[in-house]
Protein backbone atom coordinates (compact mmCIF):
# COMPACT_ATOMS: atom_id res chain seq x y z
CA UNK A 1 0.00 0.00 0.00
CA UNK A 2 1.51 3.25 -1.24
CA UNK A 3 1.69 6.02 1.22
CA UNK A 4 0.24 9.93 -0.14
CA UNK A 5 2.00 13.05 1.25
CA UNK A 6 0.08 15.86 2.05
CA UNK A 7 2.20 18.50 0.02
CA UNK A 8 0.94 21.79 1.52
CA UNK A 9 1.24 20.60 5.10
CA UNK A 10 4.97 19.28 3.81
CA UNK A 11 5.59 22.89 2.66
CA UNK A 12 4.04 25.09 5.06
CA UNK A 13 6.82 22.80 7.41
CA UNK A 14 9.83 23.89 5.14
CA UNK A 15 8.55 27.18 5.56
CA UNK A 16 8.72 27.24 9.01
CA UNK A 17 11.69 25.44 9.51
CA UNK A 18 13.18 28.14 7.35
CA UNK A 19 12.03 31.09 9.43
CA UNK A 20 13.25 29.45 12.29
CA UNK A 21 16.59 28.97 11.80
CA UNK A 22 16.32 32.82 10.28
CA UNK A 23 15.13 33.80 13.45
CA UNK A 24 17.72 31.52 15.43
CA UNK A 25 20.60 33.26 13.61
CA UNK A 26 19.36 36.61 14.30
CA UNK A 27 19.05 36.28 17.86
CA UNK A 28 22.69 34.69 17.37
CA UNK A 29 23.60 37.97 16.14
CA UNK A 30 22.10 40.39 18.01
CA UNK A 31 21.07 39.08 21.22
CA UNK A 32 23.47 36.05 21.97
CA UNK A 33 26.19 38.28 21.67
CA UNK A 34 25.59 39.29 25.33
CA UNK A 35 23.11 42.36 25.33
CA UNK A 36 22.33 45.22 23.36
CA UNK A 37 25.07 46.79 21.11
CA UNK A 38 25.75 50.95 20.76
CA UNK A 39 27.97 52.13 17.44
CA UNK A 40 31.26 53.62 18.28
CA UNK A 41 33.39 55.44 15.54
CA UNK A 42 37.23 54.69 16.28
CA UNK A 43 39.57 57.25 14.09
CA UNK A 44 42.56 55.86 13.38
CA UNK A 45 45.58 57.92 12.58
CA UNK A 46 47.20 56.99 8.99
CA UNK A 47 46.73 53.87 7.93
CA UNK A 48 44.18 50.92 8.74
CA UNK A 49 45.81 48.42 6.74
CA UNK A 50 44.97 44.96 7.81
CA UNK A 51 41.24 45.99 9.33
CA UNK A 52 38.18 44.59 7.39
CA UNK A 53 34.27 44.56 8.49
CA UNK A 54 33.82 42.23 10.92
CA UNK A 55 37.20 42.30 12.67
CA UNK A 56 36.80 42.27 16.12
CA UNK A 57 37.35 44.77 18.86
CA UNK A 58 38.56 43.87 21.86
CA UNK A 59 38.84 45.11 25.80
CA UNK A 60 41.68 43.66 27.69
CA UNK A 61 41.86 40.70 24.94
CA UNK A 62 38.23 39.69 25.56
CA UNK A 63 35.95 40.75 22.09
CA UNK A 64 32.80 43.24 23.07
CA UNK A 65 32.03 44.20 19.22
CA UNK A 66 32.88 43.79 16.04
CA UNK A 67 33.91 46.12 12.95
CA UNK A 68 30.93 46.95 10.68
CA UNK A 69 32.20 49.84 8.34
CA UNK A 70 35.21 51.23 7.16
CA UNK A 71 35.71 54.91 5.66
CA UNK A 72 37.92 57.83 4.81
CA UNK A 73 37.60 60.60 7.41
CA UNK A 74 36.21 63.96 5.18
CA UNK A 75 37.15 66.37 7.69
CA UNK A 76 41.13 65.11 7.79
CA UNK A 77 42.28 62.72 5.63
CA UNK A 78 44.69 61.82 7.45
CA UNK A 79 42.25 59.53 9.89
CA UNK A 80 40.94 56.29 8.94
CA UNK A 81 37.54 55.74 10.52
CA UNK A 82 35.88 52.35 11.91
CA UNK A 83 32.35 52.39 12.62
CA UNK A 84 32.33 49.51 15.07
CA UNK A 85 29.18 48.33 17.29
CA UNK A 86 29.96 47.22 20.89
CA UNK A 87 28.56 46.57 24.06
CA UNK A 88 26.81 49.25 25.53
CA UNK A 89 28.20 48.00 29.12
CA UNK A 90 31.61 47.78 28.09
CA UNK A 91 33.63 50.39 30.04
CA UNK A 92 34.91 52.74 27.97
CA UNK A 93 36.00 55.86 29.47
CA UNK A 94 37.54 59.30 27.61
CA UNK A 95 41.15 58.12 29.19
CA UNK A 96 40.92 54.43 27.68
CA UNK A 97 43.02 54.08 25.08
CA UNK A 98 42.75 52.14 21.68
CA UNK A 99 45.04 51.04 18.87
CA UNK A 100 45.14 49.10 15.91
CA UNK A 101 46.53 45.79 16.54
CA UNK A 102 48.17 42.43 14.54
CA UNK A 103 46.28 39.12 15.96
CA UNK A 104 49.55 36.27 15.98
CA UNK A 105 51.03 34.85 12.83
CA UNK A 106 48.15 35.21 10.83
CA UNK A 107 48.24 39.25 10.32
CA UNK A 108 44.82 39.71 10.83
CA UNK A 109 43.83 43.27 11.89
CA UNK A 110 41.55 44.26 15.47
CA UNK A 111 40.98 47.15 17.81
CA UNK A 112 42.56 46.90 21.13
CA UNK A 113 40.71 49.03 23.84
CA UNK A 114 42.66 49.00 27.36
CA UNK A 115 42.78 51.32 30.51
CA UNK A 116 40.60 53.99 31.77
CA UNK A 117 39.40 55.28 35.18
CA UNK A 118 36.51 53.72 36.54
CA UNK A 119 35.24 57.19 38.20
CA UNK A 120 34.75 58.56 34.45
CA UNK A 121 31.57 59.00 32.55
CA UNK A 122 31.36 56.25 30.16
CA UNK A 123 31.45 57.68 26.69
CA UNK A 124 28.96 54.96 25.47
CA UNK A 125 26.25 56.13 27.64
CA UNK A 126 27.07 59.70 27.26
CA UNK A 127 26.42 59.46 23.88
CA UNK A 128 23.26 57.83 24.28
CA UNK A 129 22.26 60.52 26.52
CA UNK A 130 22.74 63.36 24.20
CA UNK A 131 21.73 61.04 20.80
CA UNK A 132 25.41 61.39 19.13
CA UNK A 133 27.43 58.89 18.35
CA UNK A 134 30.15 57.60 20.73
CA UNK A 135 33.83 58.83 19.24
CA UNK A 136 37.32 57.36 20.65
CA UNK A 137 40.68 58.25 19.21
CA UNK A 138 42.91 55.54 18.25
CA UNK A 139 47.26 56.06 18.78
CA UNK A 140 49.27 55.62 16.53
CA UNK A 141 49.92 51.84 15.50
CA UNK A 142 52.80 50.18 16.01
CA UNK A 143 52.62 48.11 12.46
CA UNK A 144 52.54 51.69 11.01
CA UNK A 145 54.88 53.02 13.09
CA UNK A 146 56.87 49.83 11.68
CA UNK A 147 56.19 50.37 8.68
CA UNK A 148 56.68 53.97 7.80
CA UNK A 149 60.17 53.37 9.58
CA UNK A 150 61.37 50.57 7.62
CA UNK A 151 62.46 52.08 4.35
CA UNK A 152 64.70 54.64 7.14
CA UNK A 153 65.81 51.01 8.78
CA UNK A 154 66.65 49.95 5.64
CA UNK A 155 68.49 53.16 4.62
CA UNK A 156 70.58 52.80 8.05
CA UNK A 157 71.43 49.20 7.01
CA UNK A 158 72.36 50.02 4.08
CA UNK A 159 74.71 52.46 5.13
CA UNK A 160 75.97 50.59 8.33
CA UNK A 161 76.89 47.55 5.74
CA UNK A 162 78.97 50.36 3.64
CA UNK A 163 80.61 51.35 5.97
CA UNK A 164 81.61 48.06 7.72
CA UNK A 165 82.70 47.20 4.18
CA UNK A 166 84.84 49.45 3.77
CA UNK A 167 86.34 49.76 7.31
CA UNK A 168 87.04 45.85 6.74
CA UNK A 169 88.65 46.55 3.54
CA UNK A 170 90.83 49.20 5.35
CA UNK A 171 91.75 47.35 8.13
CA UNK A 172 92.78 44.02 6.39
CA UNK A 173 96.37 44.72 6.09
CA UNK A 174 96.50 45.80 9.43
CA UNK A 175 94.61 42.83 11.24
CA UNK A 176 96.63 40.60 8.38
CA UNK A 177 100.03 42.31 9.94
CA UNK A 178 98.78 42.16 13.55
CA UNK A 179 97.39 38.12 12.61
CA UNK A 180 101.16 38.02 12.07
CA UNK A 181 103.06 40.12 14.55
CA UNK A 182 100.99 37.42 17.06
CA UNK A 183 102.50 34.56 14.90
CA UNK A 184 106.08 35.70 15.25
CA UNK A 185 105.38 36.49 18.57
CA UNK A 186 103.58 33.07 19.60
CA UNK A 187 106.62 31.52 17.47
CA UNK A 188 109.34 33.31 19.91
CA UNK A 189 107.15 32.41 22.75
CA UNK A 190 107.77 28.82 21.70
CA UNK A 191 111.27 28.70 20.87
CA UNK A 192 112.37 30.81 24.53
CA UNK A 193 109.60 28.39 26.63
CA UNK A 194 112.49 27.07 28.37
CA UNK A 195 114.18 30.88 29.32
CA UNK A 196 110.60 31.65 30.39
CA UNK A 197 110.26 28.35 32.68
CA UNK A 198 113.37 30.05 33.81
CA UNK A 199 112.55 33.32 33.98
CA UNK A 200 109.49 31.89 36.33
CA UNK A 201 111.66 30.61 38.58
CA UNK A 202 113.47 33.29 39.00
CA UNK A 203 110.76 35.31 39.55
CA UNK A 204 109.85 33.02 42.30
CA UNK A 205 112.98 33.01 43.97
CA UNK A 206 112.85 36.88 43.32
CA UNK A 207 109.48 36.82 45.57
CA UNK A 208 111.40 34.43 48.32
CA UNK A 209 114.06 36.73 48.48
CA UNK A 210 112.27 40.16 48.48
CA UNK A 211 110.01 37.94 51.00
CA UNK A 212 113.19 37.85 53.12
CA UNK A 213 114.58 41.16 52.61
CA UNK A 214 110.79 42.31 53.66
CA UNK A 215 111.35 40.74 56.70
CA UNK A 216 114.85 42.53 57.48
CA UNK A 217 113.09 46.10 56.31
CA UNK A 218 110.37 45.70 58.71
CA UNK A 219 112.81 44.88 61.36
CA UNK A 220 115.47 47.40 59.95
CA UNK A 221 112.33 50.25 59.92
CA UNK A 222 111.40 49.10 64.05
CA UNK A 223 114.65 49.83 64.50
CA UNK A 224 114.95 53.10 62.81
CA UNK A 225 111.48 53.74 64.27
CA UNK A 226 113.32 52.79 67.82
CA UNK A 227 116.22 54.91 66.78
CA UNK A 228 114.10 57.80 66.35
CA UNK A 229 111.93 58.08 69.10
CA UNK A 230 115.62 57.57 71.15
CA UNK A 231 116.33 61.14 69.94
CA UNK A 232 115.47 63.31 71.56
CA UNK A 233 114.29 66.44 69.36
CA UNK A 234 115.13 69.17 71.67
CA UNK A 235 119.15 68.01 71.68
CA UNK A 236 118.90 68.03 67.47
CA UNK A 237 117.33 71.10 67.68
CA UNK A 238 120.11 72.65 70.19
CA UNK A 239 122.84 70.91 67.90
CA UNK A 240 121.42 72.76 64.48
CA UNK A 241 121.14 75.82 66.59
CA UNK A 242 124.83 75.59 67.37
CA UNK A 243 125.77 74.89 64.35
CA UNK A 244 124.30 77.91 62.85
CA UNK A 245 125.18 79.77 65.12
CA UNK A 246 129.18 78.52 64.23
CA UNK A 247 128.51 79.09 60.43
CA UNK A 248 127.29 82.67 61.57
CA UNK A 249 130.54 83.45 63.69
CA UNK A 250 132.67 81.74 60.61
CA UNK A 251 130.94 84.39 58.67
CA UNK A 252 131.14 87.24 60.80
CA UNK A 253 135.07 86.31 61.05
CA UNK A 254 135.90 86.06 57.62
CA UNK A 255 136.63 89.69 57.16
CA UNK A 256 138.99 89.78 60.41
CA UNK A 257 140.82 86.62 58.42
CA UNK A 258 141.96 88.44 55.81
CA UNK A 259 143.16 91.13 57.81
CA UNK A 260 145.08 88.45 59.84
CA UNK A 261 146.39 86.65 56.98
CA UNK A 262 147.67 90.06 55.79
CA UNK A 263 149.52 90.73 59.41
CA UNK A 264 151.10 87.42 58.95
CA UNK A 265 152.40 88.36 55.50
CA UNK A 266 154.06 91.27 56.97
CA UNK A 267 155.72 89.62 59.90
CA UNK A 268 157.01 87.25 57.29
CA UNK A 269 158.82 90.05 55.31
CA UNK A 270 159.94 90.99 59.08
CA UNK A 271 161.67 87.75 59.58
CA UNK A 272 163.02 87.41 56.43
CA UNK A 273 164.42 90.87 56.46
CA UNK A 274 165.88 89.99 60.50
CA UNK A 275 167.13 86.77 59.17
CA UNK A 276 169.11 88.97 56.48
CA UNK A 277 170.42 90.77 59.15
CA UNK A 278 171.07 87.85 61.20
CA UNK A 279 173.35 86.32 58.72
CA UNK A 280 175.39 89.53 58.19
CA UNK A 281 176.04 89.57 62.02
CA UNK A 282 177.24 86.13 61.72
CA UNK A 283 179.48 86.72 58.99
CA UNK A 284 181.08 89.40 61.25
CA UNK A 285 181.45 87.09 63.88
CA UNK A 286 183.05 84.36 62.10
CA UNK A 287 185.41 87.30 60.76
CA UNK A 288 186.16 88.21 64.51
CA UNK A 289 186.21 84.21 65.50
CA UNK A 290 188.74 83.73 63.43
CA UNK A 291 191.25 86.84 64.89
CA UNK A 292 190.79 84.81 68.14
CA UNK A 293 193.32 82.30 69.59
CA UNK A 294 191.34 78.93 69.26
CA UNK A 295 192.60 77.41 72.04
CA UNK A 296 191.54 79.78 73.84
CA UNK A 297 188.13 80.43 72.50
CA UNK A 298 187.70 76.25 71.44
CA UNK A 299 184.54 75.83 74.24
CA UNK A 300 182.99 79.34 73.64
CA UNK A 301 183.35 78.59 69.60
CA UNK A 302 181.68 75.26 69.86
CA UNK A 303 178.90 77.06 71.87
CA UNK A 304 178.62 79.71 69.44
CA UNK A 305 178.38 77.51 66.57
CA UNK A 306 176.06 75.55 68.10
CA UNK A 307 174.07 78.79 69.28
CA UNK A 308 174.31 79.76 65.63
CA UNK A 309 173.34 76.46 63.80
CA UNK A 310 170.24 76.66 66.51
CA UNK A 311 169.66 80.02 65.29
CA UNK A 312 170.21 79.36 61.40
CA UNK A 313 167.67 76.54 62.59
CA UNK A 314 164.98 78.86 63.59
CA UNK A 315 165.50 81.44 61.02
CA UNK A 316 164.76 79.39 58.43
CA UNK A 317 161.68 77.99 60.23
CA UNK A 318 160.52 80.82 60.11
CA UNK A 319 161.16 81.60 57.26
CA UNK A 320 159.35 78.45 56.19
CA UNK A 321 156.30 79.10 57.92
CA UNK A 322 156.26 82.94 56.49
CA UNK A 323 156.46 81.18 52.99
CA UNK A 324 153.78 78.94 53.35
CA UNK A 325 151.09 81.16 54.91
CA UNK A 326 152.05 83.64 52.01
CA UNK A 327 151.43 80.67 49.16
CA UNK A 328 148.55 78.69 50.91
CA UNK A 329 146.53 82.27 51.18
CA UNK A 330 143.99 80.92 48.48
CA UNK A 331 144.01 77.96 50.47
CA UNK A 332 143.01 79.90 53.31
CA UNK A 333 140.28 81.66 51.72
CA UNK A 334 139.00 78.17 50.08
CA UNK A 335 138.73 77.15 53.28
CA UNK A 336 137.04 79.94 54.63
CA UNK A 337 133.97 79.57 51.41
CA UNK A 338 134.26 75.94 52.37
CA UNK A 339 133.30 76.16 55.99
CA UNK A 340 130.62 78.67 54.82
CA UNK A 341 129.40 76.12 51.99
CA UNK A 342 129.41 73.23 55.26
CA UNK A 343 127.01 75.25 57.54
CA UNK A 344 124.81 75.89 54.58
CA UNK A 345 124.74 72.14 53.56
CA UNK A 346 124.02 71.46 57.45
CA UNK A 347 121.10 73.79 57.28
CA UNK A 348 119.74 71.97 53.79
CA UNK A 349 120.71 68.24 55.30
CA UNK A 350 118.46 69.23 58.78
CA UNK A 351 115.19 70.38 56.67
CA UNK A 352 116.35 66.53 54.53
CA UNK A 353 115.89 65.06 57.69
CA UNK A 354 112.44 66.60 58.90
CA UNK A 355 111.38 64.70 55.04
CA UNK A 356 112.84 61.96 55.44
CA UNK A 357 111.45 61.08 59.01
CA UNK A 358 108.33 62.72 57.71
CA UNK A 359 108.23 60.16 55.38
CA UNK A 360 109.44 57.19 57.61
CA UNK A 361 106.36 57.87 59.43
CA UNK A 362 103.84 57.24 56.42
CA UNK A 363 106.12 54.55 55.37
CA UNK A 364 105.32 52.58 58.63
CA UNK A 365 101.87 53.55 58.77
CA UNK A 366 99.02 53.38 61.84
CA UNK A 367 97.67 50.91 63.61
CA UNK A 368 94.40 50.99 61.30
CA UNK A 369 96.45 50.60 58.18
CA UNK A 370 98.14 47.54 56.78
CA UNK A 371 102.10 48.03 55.77
CA UNK A 372 103.11 47.85 51.89
CA UNK A 373 104.46 44.75 52.63
CA UNK A 374 101.78 43.67 54.61
CA UNK A 375 99.33 44.32 51.48
CA UNK A 376 101.97 42.12 49.25
CA UNK A 377 101.95 39.25 50.70
CA UNK A 378 97.83 39.37 50.73
CA UNK A 379 97.41 40.03 47.00
CA UNK A 380 99.94 36.85 46.40
CA UNK A 381 97.64 34.69 48.65
CA UNK A 382 95.27 35.76 46.47
CA UNK A 383 95.90 34.81 43.36
CA UNK A 384 97.10 31.39 45.37
CA UNK A 385 93.97 31.12 46.61
CA UNK A 386 91.87 31.74 42.86
CA UNK A 387 94.37 28.83 41.46
CA UNK A 388 93.93 26.45 44.24
CA UNK A 389 89.50 27.38 43.10
CA UNK A 390 90.29 26.44 39.70
CA UNK A 391 92.29 23.19 40.14
CA UNK A 392 89.53 22.00 42.63
CA UNK A 393 86.74 22.76 40.32
CA UNK A 394 87.86 21.77 37.40
CA UNK A 395 87.99 18.58 37.87
CA UNK A 396 83.71 18.08 38.73
CA UNK A 397 83.05 20.36 35.39
CA UNK A 398 85.33 17.91 33.54
CA UNK A 399 83.16 14.82 34.77
CA UNK A 400 79.91 16.84 34.19
CA UNK A 401 80.90 17.43 30.99
CA UNK A 402 81.61 13.59 30.50
CA UNK A 403 78.42 12.49 31.87
CA UNK A 404 76.39 15.24 29.50
CA UNK A 405 78.62 13.45 26.66
CA UNK A 406 76.89 9.95 27.03
CA UNK A 407 73.98 10.34 29.03
CA UNK A 408 72.05 13.21 28.37
CA UNK A 409 72.81 12.93 24.48
CA UNK A 410 70.99 10.14 24.52
CA UNK A 411 67.73 11.55 26.12
CA UNK A 412 68.37 14.79 24.24
CA UNK A 413 68.26 11.74 21.06
CA UNK A 414 65.37 10.14 22.60
CA UNK A 415 63.52 13.22 23.04
CA UNK A 416 63.83 14.89 19.60
CA UNK A 417 62.89 11.85 18.01
CA UNK A 418 59.39 11.66 20.17
CA UNK A 419 59.31 14.91 19.05
CA UNK A 420 59.30 14.01 15.31
CA UNK A 421 57.33 11.26 15.94
CA UNK A 422 54.82 13.76 17.48
CA UNK A 423 54.91 16.21 14.60
CA UNK A 424 54.43 13.01 11.99
CA UNK A 425 51.15 12.18 13.99
CA UNK A 426 50.15 15.71 13.61
CA UNK A 427 50.68 16.18 10.14
CA UNK A 428 48.90 13.26 9.36
CA UNK A 429 45.97 14.33 11.55
CA UNK A 430 45.60 17.20 9.56
CA UNK A 431 46.32 15.93 6.28
CA UNK A 432 43.98 13.43 6.67
CA UNK A 433 41.08 16.27 8.18
CA UNK A 434 41.46 18.38 4.95
CA UNK A 435 41.15 15.06 2.50
CA UNK A 436 37.84 14.59 4.65
CA UNK A 437 36.58 16.85 6.76
CA UNK A 438 32.93 15.41 7.60
CA UNK A 439 34.47 13.11 9.89
CA UNK A 440 34.89 15.94 12.43
CA UNK A 441 30.83 16.10 12.14
CA UNK A 442 29.75 12.54 11.10
CA UNK A 443 32.90 10.29 12.22
CA UNK A 444 34.36 7.11 10.53
CA UNK A 445 35.66 7.49 6.41
CA UNK A 446 32.35 8.35 4.82
CA UNK A 447 29.00 9.50 5.20
CA UNK A 448 26.66 7.24 6.24
CA UNK A 449 24.58 5.86 3.38
CA UNK A 450 20.68 4.88 3.98
CA UNK A 451 18.78 2.89 2.08
CA UNK A 452 15.20 3.17 1.14
CA UNK A 453 12.26 1.94 2.20
CA UNK A 454 11.43 -1.96 0.37
CA UNK A 455 9.05 -1.67 -1.64
CA UNK A 456 6.56 -4.40 -1.91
Amino acid sequence: METKANYTIVGFFTVLVIAAAFGFVYWMAEYGRGGPMTELIVRIPGSANGLSVGSPVRFNGIQIGSVQTLSIDADDPQYSLAFTQVRTDAPIYPSTKAALEIQGLTGAAYIELSGGRKGEESILQHAIDNGKRAVIVADQSSVTNLLATADKILDRANDAVGELQGFIQDSRAPLTQTFKNAETFSDALAKNSDNIDAFLQSVGELSNTVKAVSGRVDSTLEAVESLVKAVDAQKIDHIVSNAERITANVADASGDLKGAIQKFDETATTFNDFGKQAQDTLDRVDTLVAQIDPAKLKGSVDDISQATKDARAAIASIRDVANTVSGRQKDIDQTIQDVSQLANKLNSASTRIDGILIKVDALLGTDNTQSMFAQARETLESFKKVADNLNSRIGPIADNLQKFSSGGLRDVQTLVNDMRGTVNNLNDTITNFDRNPQRLIFGGDTVKQYDGRTRR
